[in-house]
């Protein structure tokens, strides 16, 4: 005879089935998402960066700005174009405007006193804002052969900027040295001067262990002659000799516990190293021979040069009693500049010290989610702004993404962005960074730029990124593998000044590549046929044949 069913209930089925149950969410609009609390939005998100969105979430947005209600009219048809129909854009590419920098204006905060109320500097600030968003799409409308890129459309994320260029006394721009002019805003400098004529500005090019000494020279022409104040500076490798001074610290101050006759040889053999550490600096008989304007400066450095600015503020305003005897520094950047990473530098701060005061880092905006104040010495405090992006007309989308302004994790269309890699990374640095064969059309020379396609699916095959179903080469995955390389540094390609050509040695990639991969890039040369067509020229031979060239004491690069 078989068990009969339980009648009564089980509470653990009861809970589960509670738990599986749909759980009904009340659907609420995005329109306050990107609005400040004061201007009728959410708190939780008041400070997200907002860069990119849907044309409804930017007018329910706009909309919440200006508390303007709207009321949907069921059944009522409005004709946009009785006679709508194909037409062929006629417009005339001369008489769009130049698309430089200046065209592109950084919003202004109204004017305001002592005797403005908080509502009323709001209201004003949110017209004012308004008004720059319509003066955009009016320019972006107008030019309809180019887009406007992504910028920060958050208000509360601009007002954070306009306290810190209040407060501050120098306003520092810190640009990647790889593309300074993307990363630089010239109306943001413009605008300082128009909030006080007192206020200075100046530019830190990070990153500039990218470039080579004659690319330094190259940018530092162009600043002088463009009367731009600039240091040439790498926080990369001013916080690798805090990390490695850091690590000896600790070292001599393990060895302090054994007996004074070892304590006393082994400061002597730690001492010894930080002398020999220091000697061996990489390219000392080139930074010898450098202008004094286009060395990389180290931690050191340039703080002595920032106390050199604030003495000549002291000079010229004398010591204010609301600062405390402080100049203000602020550090304005685009995300991915490396902005924090100079700030963690200068404050001295090492990535092994739990108890240092470090700003946090990261990739994409919203990281520094309001500005903040660090006292750097007696003298001198930093204004730390949220990286922003300023809105620009000059480069595309794909360029954002190269450039790291926008997140890759999001990318969507991969070829646009892939497509300026493949055309500024020769095929020789592909095959030699990834250990692939990128294979030459039959009409196509090894010089040509590669087909983004076939190093794509080359690298994908590769490394064994397959899609579902067919198997076939993910090249989506391998796409965002070749663009972290590219922003990385890795893929290493540096923009010259408008006075150098890009065919200039300085800055020709064919020519960096042959520094790059040493004799075999000359091999490679030499192994081309009357059509510039390889003759079975073996890259992983060539580079074998270098290095033993090297050990023997033969290498000539």
């Amino acid at each position: 005879m078989g068990r009969g069913k339980k009648n009564g209930t089980s509470l653990g089925k009861t809970l589960m089935k509670t738990g599986a149950k749909p759980v009904k969410k009340e659907i609420q609009s995005s329109a306050g998402k990107h609005v400040a609390v004061a201007d009728g939005g959410d708190a939780t998100a008041q400070l997200a960066s907002y860069l990119e969105g849907s044309s409804l979430d930017d007018f329910l947005a706009n909309a919440t700005l200006a508390n303007r209600e709207f009321v949907a009219e069921k059944e009522r048809i409005v004709v946009l174009e009785s006679h709508g129909g194909p037409t062929l854009a006629t417009a005339d590419l001369a008489t769009l405007p130049s698309m430089d920098f200046a065209e592109m204006k950084v919003p202004r905060r109204p004017k305001w006193d002592a005797t403005t109320t908080a509502a009323e500097l709001n209201l004003h600030e949110r017209e004012s804002f308004l008004s720059w968003r319509r003066d955009i799409a009016l320019l972006e409308a107008a030019a309809e052969a180019r887009e406007v890129t992504p910028f920060e459309k958050n208000l509360e994320v601009w007002r954070q900027l306009w306290r810190v260029i209040e407060r501050s006394d120098i306003v520092v721009q810190i640009v990647d040295a790889r593309n300074p002019l993307f990363y630089r805003s010239m109306d943001l400098e413009r605008y300082v001067k128009e909030v006080d004529e007192n206020k200075q500005v100046m530019l830190i090019v990070n990153k500039s262990d990218f470039l080579t000494p004659a690319q330094r020279v190259a940018w530092a022409d162009y600043f002088k002659d463009q009367a731009v104040d600039f240091v040439f500076f790498s926080a990369k490798e001013a916080q690798e000799l805090l990390d490695a001074e850091y690590k000896q610290a600790n070292v001599a101050l393990g060895s302090s516990s054994d007996d004074e006759e070892d304590e006393e040889d082994s400061e002597e053999e730690v001492e010894g190293g930080e002398v020999e550490e220091v000697v061996a600096v990489p390219n000392a008989p080139v930074a010898a021979l450098e202008r004094e304007d286009c060395k990389v400066l180290t931690r050191e450095d340039l703080l002595e040069y920032m106390e050199t600015r604030a003495k000549a503020v002291f000079a010229k305003v004398g010591l204010r009693s609301e600062d405390r005897g402080l100049v203000k520094f602020g550090m304005v950047g685009f995300p991915n500049v490396g902005k924090s990473s100079a700030i963690n530098a200068l404050l001295g701060a090492s990535n092994f010290a739990h108890h240092a005061q470090r700003v946090a880092v990261g990739a994409t905006p919203g990281k520094t989610k309001h500005f903040q104040t660090l006292a750097l010495s007696d003298t001198i405090m930093l204004c730390d702004c949220p990286g922003l992006v300023f809105p620009s007309f000059v480069n595309s989308k794909a360029e954002m993404l190269c450039c790291g302004v926008l997140p890759i994790a999001q990318l969507r269309d991969h070829v646009p962005p892939c497509e300026l890699v493949a055309r500024r990374i020769p095929r020789v640095v592909f095959e030699k960074t990834y250990g692939i064969k990128v294979p030459v059309p039959n009409t196509g020379k090894y010089n040509d730029p590669v087909n983004v396609y076939s190093v794509l699916e080359v690298y994908a095959r590769a490394r064994g990124f397959t899609t579902t179903g067919k198997s076939g080469p993910d090249t989506s995955r391998a796409a965002r593998v070749l663009l972290r390389d590219y922003v990385m540094g890795k893929l290493l390609y540096c923009h010259p000044p408008p006075t150098v050509d890009v065919a200039d040695a300085a800055f020709n990639p064919l020519e960096l590549a042959k520094d790059f991969i040493g004799g075999a890039a000359e091999v490679l040369l030499a192994h081309e046929d009357e059509e510039g067509k390889p003759t079975g020229f073996d890259l992983a031979g060539a580079e074998s044949k270098r290095v033993l060239s090297k050990r023997c004491g033969l290498n000539r690069g």
